[in-house]
């Protein structure tokens, strides 16, 4: 009995033994397994505008998920629950009160444009531009061309700046129009902070925001929101010239089901 014991204990021990360097090679393979690599000069985008316009506002990608394809970008949340800005691969979420959180991973996005930033061109701005109508014809006499997108990163200090967030819609979603119809407008006087943003050519226009779309973040992170005017000061504008856009067409039921054919003119 006592050979049989020690025949059983030594089996025993070699399936630990084998247990332990599988163990170990597990480990070393998924250690030198490669890394995700970031595609860049790809904006991903969520949804369609025409069909966020028409009040699809029920979120199908979550911001775990979207912070995949990119660390910039501008978008919203959920119902229409504020006004997302991406930057330096944080998401922060500026609600209809005027305060700024850091978005929850689990949130789900309607719409959204993000892409990885690379500054491809430094402007350093040493005028004053009065408005934002001044400020989109400084940088397209900054662009090569109107036939790409790009993305903007403008950091510096705003003498004026006004800027909007909406509040979280109930089913039936009223359209855009009407919701933006009630906007809450914040007025501030010398801040600073970023600008995040993209200009779209017009052949885009189909299916996303065509021209400049900017929302802004306060260095301190108290304020944002989609920019709807400003003067300028001191600002540097960095440039990123993108490649492609990606649409992520939304899985869910309302979606699919939605009406998105355009009236025939």
């Amino acid at each position: 009995m006592k050979q049989v014991s020690s025949v059983v204990s030594i089996r025993q021990g070699q399936q630990r033994v084998l247990l332990t360097l599988l163990t170990l090679c597990v480990l070393i393979l998924t250690s030198c397994a490669p890394l995700p690599t970031k595609t860049y000069g790809v904006v991903t985008q969520i949804s369609t505008y025409p069909a966020f316009q028409s009040g699809l506002y029920n979120g199908d990608v979550t911001y775990a998920q979207l912070a995949r394809d990119g660390d910039f970008g501008v978008g919203t949340f959920d119902a229409l629950d504020g006004e997302m800005i991406a930057l330096d691969g944080k998401f922060y979420q500026a609600r209809i009160d005027g305060s700024v959180h850091e978005v929850d991973p689990a949130t789900k996005a309607p719409f959204a444009d993000v892409h990885f930033f690379r500054s491809k061109q430094q402007v350093q701005l040493k005028e004053t531009l009065a408005n934002y109508d001044a400020l989109k014809a400084y940088l397209t006499k900054q662009l090569p061309s109107a036939n790409r997108p790009y993305a903007f990163k403008i950091t510096g200090n705003f003498p004026y700046l006004k800027i909007r967030s909406v509040s979280k819609q109930s089913e039936p979603y009223p359209v855009l129009q009407d919701v933006v119809a009630k906007q809450t407008v914040f007025e501030l006087k010398n801040i600073t902070g970023t600008l995040v943003g993209y200009a779209m050519p017009a052949y885009l226009g189909s299916v996303t925001v065509a021209g400049y779309h900017f929302h802004f973040i306060s260095a301190d992170h108290q304020h944002g929101g989609h920019m709807l005017d400003a003067s300028f000061d001191q600002a540097t504008i960095d440039i990123d010239y993108l490649e492609g856009v990606t649409f992520v067409i939304p899985q869910d039921e309302e979606f699919q089901g939605a009406n998105l054919t355009p009236p025939t003119k």
